[in-house]
Formats: C-alpha cells, structure tokens, sequence
C-alpha cells in the first residue's frame, strides 16, 4: 500500500501570482473567515473556502519573464475547488499543463484550504452525484503524472478538529462504494487515522468517535458491503489489516462498543455488525482471536462495554450464542432444553474475578456509568455472584457478629467514661479502671483496622474517586468512624477533655453503620438502598435551601432585635441584673439563639408571643410569618413530595442496586482481608464443548444456569446433551467425569 509521507521532504513551492497574497489578506482583514476559536466546517455551501495561510517562503516565478508569457491562465484554488464541484472532467483541461509548467503539486498550500487543509480531491469527495464525482479519477491521474512526492490520495486534514482526516475517510462517510473503490484501487491509505478534536471520544462538544481508521468508520456507519470490500479484496495488498488500532490502541470491535447507546435500533445494528465481523475475522484469519486484543488500558471488548456501561452490547457479548460453522465464537452453550426449560453452558474467560482486571471487579470497582447495577443482574453474572455469596455467606455473618460485637465493647467503654475533670487514669489501678484502660485500647486497634481496610477501598477506585464517594455511602461513613475512633484515643491518652465529643460521635456513627450488613438479607438491603438514595438525593438538596434561608432569616432578626447600649450602672450587681433583664426580653441575641428560635418554626414549636416588647415587632411578625411560609410549608412539603417520588422510582431498580452492593461485599470478601490476601477460587469447570476452525477442541471454563425462556423456547437450538445430568458440578456426569454426546437439533 502507498503510505502517506509523514516527515515530507523540504521544498519550496512556487508562486505565479502578482498581488503576493495580498487577496488571502484582505479576505482576512475583512473578516470572511471569522473568529478563529469557531469550529470551521469541513463543507458548507454557504461559506467561502477559507485562504488565510500563515506567511511561507515560495519562489516567484516572476523572474523569468518567458514562462509567464506561456502561461495564458492563471489557476488559482478558488478556480479549481469550483471545477470539482460540478464534477464535469472538462474543466480540468490544461490542468496537468499548468502544474507542470510552474512545478506545483495539487497538495501545495494555494490549492487547498488554509484551516481545514482540504485538497480539490476532499471537495470532489464531498461533492458526489450518484455515488460518484467524474473529477476524482482525472484528479489522481494528474497527480500521479506530476509525480508529487506527497500523494494527492493520501493528503490529509490539518488543524485541531478534523487533523487526519483523508478523501477516503469521506468516501465511506458518504456511503459511495464505487468511490470507496476507486480510491482504493489507486493507493489510498487503508489504515490513515483521524484524530482531531472532533473525531475525539473525549471531547464534550459535538463530535463523533469512530475508532479513527477507515474501516471502524465503515463499521460504526453500518455499511456492510464497504465492511465486506475492505476486508475481503480480492487482492491481499489492498485489504484493511482487522487488527488495526486507533490512537487509544482500540480496534473496530472496540469502536462498535464506544457507539453503542443502548437505544433498540442501535443496539440491533451494532451487535450486527459486531457478529459480522467477528465471523469475516473467523474464516480469513482462523487463529486470530480477536474478541482478545486489547486496548491501551487493557480492556477488550467485553470489558470495555462493562466498563462504559453499555449493557446491550455487553449482554449480546455475554450471551451470544451462534449455530453451525461459527459455533466457536458463542460465549453461551445450550447444553440440554425441554420445552422452555434449558440449562446453558457460560464462558467465564474474562468474566469470573478469578482472573486479574476482570469483568465482575471492572463493574464493582472500575465503572462510572450510574446504570452499573443492571449488568449484575444479568446471567451468567447473577447466577455466579449468587454462588459465590453462598460460598461465602458464612464469613459475612461472621463479620457482623465481630462488627456487633466491637460496638457492644464500644457503646460500654462510652458509657461508664469517668465524669470530666477527674484523671482518666488514677495512680492507684484498679480492676474497673483496667477494664476500662483495656477497653479504650481495644477501640483504638478496632479503628486502626476499620480505617486501613477503607484506604485500601478506595485506593481500589481511586481513578473513579468522585463515583466513589456517590455510590460509597457506608464505606465513607466506616472511614469517618475510624478516623474519629483513633482520634478520640490518642486525644484520651493525652489527657485532653476533648476526646468525649470524638468519642460519642464515633459511636453515633458505628451504630449506623450497622447498615451496611443489611446488605446481606434481600428486605433490610432493599430498605437501605431506599435510605441512602432518599438521602443523598432530596434531603442533600433540602439542607442546602434550608440552611440558605435559615442564615438570611437569622442574620435579619438579629439585626432588628438588636438594642442600644446600657445606661450607666455605678452598681455591678445592678448592671448585670439589668443586662440579664435585657436579654431576656430579647430572643434573637445571637445568631445561634436566633438560629435554633427559627429551627423551633421549622418544626411548628415557635412562639410569637415573646416579641411583644421588640421595638419593630410588626416588621419581625411578617419576617416570621414569611420564615415559616418557606420552610415549614413549602419546604418540608416538597421534600416529603420527592421522597415519596424518589421512593416510587427507585423502587425499579433497588434490587439490582442491592444486588450491586451485596456483589462489591462478596468481591472484598473473595480478596480476603487487607492484611491477609486469600487466592480466588475459580467457579465453573472446564469443558470441551465443540471445534474450532482448524478442528481443535474447544475447551472453556464453563458456569451452567438453569432457564426459563418463553420467548424463544420454540426455536431450533443445538445442544451438547440428550437428557441433564447432575447439577452439582457443570458438565459432569454421576461418576464426575466428562461426559460427552454429539450435538443434536431439538
């Protein structure tokens, strides 16, 4: 293939013109071509090709007065961009002449446009009738004849927005097979890359990700036949290499899953097109594994669906299960059905948290996606997470009773502390003050182990550490706890009064986080996805308003409530009688008093008749009066109306929130303690369950879920086995070995 000259070679072009630029500079000071932050377009038929080039050196061809005798027309890019674009091949006549003439090439600067770098090939692309522009091929044969050292057919786009960007890149987003062909045909670059800002998968303005290279273009634009003629051209040396990565290392499977938004129609064309693929990789590249490769951050396609959060390609991959020739790309196995009960046969490569980097800890622990807790539900990955939680169900009631048991030590030691100003410690021990010493330094190890195992969470998710703290409720809360526990110790050993409020508030929070093991039973979990999304939803937002107002309204009445000074008291016993007198008749002091006077409106235990004596208690009245419009009326009102509705709708999905929940417990579980790792235990068993291509066993580590399907039920669907065998291990027959049967049609 002709290859794109990345480095060219040093040359200077030539110019024939005698206004030396000075029209590229009207047009720039006239301002034709904009602001230069605005996105330029890479076709518009309502704005001018764009000619303000930066200032460059070329030879003037002035100096030799012959030559410009023989030339009789001048052709500037304006001229030629309007020859293309009526695609007539006549007005390219004298072309080849001219450019041979003056030594220019089609790529030089004067022929393309200055901030897109458009060649006249690019506009006769954009600018097709009938899937075709007669001006294409004249175009490239004038160009090969000038023997121009950057190819015509491979000049790209420049720029920020559209850099990389090729004639052939349009030709497929045109959906012009025939040009698509005869670009091919003359060399263009199979495997040319665009990467501009616009074409980026990180840009949050409007854009579109594609995987950069012609052939994801082609796939994620969903036109089969340019699929097909790229892969499987007849001549090898013109065929897209399928292994192909863009800048992020992604192949065309992984741009399918990048535009994959879940939508009905989307969903249908992209798990198309994927499968098509895959089977065109299966016949001409029989080794190759393609669903393996990865990208830069180490994800195939699988994972980075996981990842994203795209669940329907992600359960199409998870469960696709194909018949005859291509048997070997499924990833689910019928083993044996009758009527609409089947039991199937999951591939857990890639999927089972055995494996490092794994699909069930990307979900727990490395997706940001808010619609994560719905892939946990589907099979295989409900079925396994189901298993494992019974494996280990027995360690997670041990950690409650060893958790219940250090809050019961907690809420004692708390309890029977010596009243303050007293020694903590005395000189003399004795056998209650031991009891107690011990018991302090029993909290102190307790939060040091709390607070090391939720470092060592979130270092897990550190590189999602915001998603962290939204579905991390309990976690943060367990933090806190043990910071305020260890801190409430080593203020006590000091001596310091002030560990009693660290200490109770500590305490507070241990009880509450009780919570978290609710996590382990179906209704207590379920109410308490309800709490923490109720919480962190509306009663958040709640508090925000309302401490807006409280201060505002508090700030107020202090102000108007506030009294001049005292007259002079010679007597001190008098002033200060005078002084107490004045501030009773005054509630709004301070703000703190003023504060919880409103917080008492809040809740409907105000009093109105200890501001008769104010000076403006008409004015207060009617602040008073509006204070408890907006709290206590509109407020808490609207916050009951959206708990109710934040209950309703959550309602949907908080088993699958706690089935996400419970899945992270059994993840941290699996991984042991933090200062005692435990090895993974690998689930399913492996089974060989037909051919590949080459006619090699296919061997897997398989997971078997029992089914019930009712939609497709009726279908013809190849099985493993006759009849089922036992169920206790996947696969095996009572004498637990393998046991085998040619596939049949049900």
């Amino acid at each position: 293939l002709t290859s794109p000259a990345r480095v060219p070679a040093f040359r200077l072009e030539t110019t024939d013109s005698e206004e030396g630029g000075s029209t590229a500079a009207a047009a720039s000071a006239t301002g034709e071509r904009g602001s230069r932050d605005q996105l330029p377009p890479m076709e518009s038929a309502f704005q001018k090709e764009n000619k303000d080039f930066a200032p460059q050196i070329k030879v003037n061809l002035n100096y030799r007065k012959g030559v410009i005798l023989r030339i009789q027309t001048v052709l500037t890019g304006t001229r030629l961009f309007n020859a293309v674009l009526g695609g007539a091949p006549d007005s390219l006549e004298g072309l080849l002449e001219y450019l041979m003439l003056t030594s220019k090439y089609l790529t030089d600067s004067e022929f393309t446009e200055a901030s897109t770098g458009k060649t006249c090939l690019m506009k006769a692309v954009l600018n097709l009738k009938d899937g075709m522009n007669g001006c294409i091929l004249p175009l490239l044969q004038i160009d090969h004849a000038t023997r121009n050292p950057q190819p015509l057919i491979n000049a790209v786009c420049i720029g920020e927005y559209y850099k990389g960007h090729s004639a052939l890149h349009i030709a497929i987003e045109k959906r012009s097979l025939q040009c698509v062909k005869v670009l091919v045909e003359n060399g263009a670059d199979l495997h040319a890359k665009a990467s501009g800002s616009f074409f980026g998968k990180e840009n949050r303005g409007v854009c579109f990700y594609f995987g950069e290279l012609p052939l994801s273009l082609a796939a994620c634009t969903r036109q089969w036949d340019i699929v097909s003629y790229l892969l499987e051209n007849p001549d090898p040396d013109r065929r897209a290499c399928i292994e192909a990565v863009d800048t992020w290392g992604n192949t065309v499977l992984h741009a399918l899953v990048m535009i994959a938004d879940d939508s009905v129609e989307n969903s249908a064309q992209v798990n198309s097109m994927y499968d098509y693929i895959l089977q065109i990789g299966a016949r001409l590249w029989p080794s190759l594994k393609l669903e393996n490769l990865t990208n830069l951050q180490g994800l195939t396609p699988l994972k980075l669906a996981a990842k994203e959060g795209k669940i329907q390609v992600f359960k199409h991959i998870l469960q696709r299960e194909i018949s005859g020739e291509y048997r070997h790309l499924s990833r689910k196995f019928t083993e044996w059905t009758y009527g609409p009960v089947q039991v199937s046969l999951y591939d857990l490569s890639s999927v089972d948290s055995c494996e490092d980097n794994s699909v069930l800890e990307i979900i727990a622990f490395g997706c940001k996606a808010p619609n994560r807790h719905k892939m946990v539900t589907l099979e295989p990955l409900n079925k396994l997470l189901q298993e494992k939680w019974e494996s280990l169900a027995a360690r997670f009631r041990f950690n409650l009773i060893s958790y219940f048991l250090y809050m019961l030590i907690f809420t004692a030691v708390t309890y029977h502390q010596p009243v303050l100003g007293k020694n903590f410690i005395p000189l003399k021990a004795t056998v209650g003050n031991s009891m107690l010493l011990m018991g302090h330094i029993f909290i102190l190890f307790g939060g040091v182990y709390l607070f090391f195992g939720q470092l060592q969470y979130f270092w897990r998710r550190r590189l999602f550490i915001w998603t962290s703290f939204i579905d991390s409720y309990f976690e943060i809360l367990i933090l806190i706890q043990a910071l305020f526990s260890v801190l409430a110790q080593v203020l006590c050993f000091l001596e310091l009064s002030w560990y009693l409020p660290f200490l109770v508030f500590s305490l507070v929070l241990g009880w509450i986080n009780v919570l978290y093991y609710t996590r382990g039973f179906q209704q207590t979990g379920i109410y308490s996805v309800m709490i923490q999304k109720v919480i962190l939803r509306d009663l958040l937002r709640f508090l925000l308003v309302y401490f807006v107002f409280l201060f505002g309204f508090a700030i107020a009445l202090v102000s108007l409530t506030r009294e001049g000074p005292l007259p002079a008291v010679f007597n001190q016993t008098a002033a200060a009688a005078v002084a107490e007198e004045e501030e009773a008749k005054v509630p709004y002091s301070g703000f703190v008093e003023a504060s919880l006077e409103l917080f008492k409106f809040t809740i409907g235990m105000g009093e109105l008749e200890f501001h008769k004596e104010l000076q403006f208690k008409g004015f207060v009245m009617f602040l008073l009066l509006a204070y408890v419009l907006l709290t206590y009326i509109l407020l808490l009102n609207m916050l009951i109306a959206l708990m109710s509705e934040t209950v309703n709708s959550v309602a949907t999905d908080s088993w699958s929130i706690w089935k996400l929940q419970r899945a992270i417990s059994v993840l941290e579980m699996e991984r042991g303690y933090w200062w005692c790792k435990r090895k993974k235990e690998r689930s399913g068993i492996l089974l060989t369950v037909g051919t590949t291509l080459d006619q090699k066993p296919d061997e897997r580590w398989c997971f078997r879920v029992e089914e019930v399907n009712w939609a497709t039920w009726e279908k013809e669907l190849q099985t493993l086995k006759e009849e089922p065998e036992g169920t206790s291990e996947p696969g095996k027959g009572p004498t637990g070995e393998s046991a085998p049967h040619p596939s049949h049609i049900v």
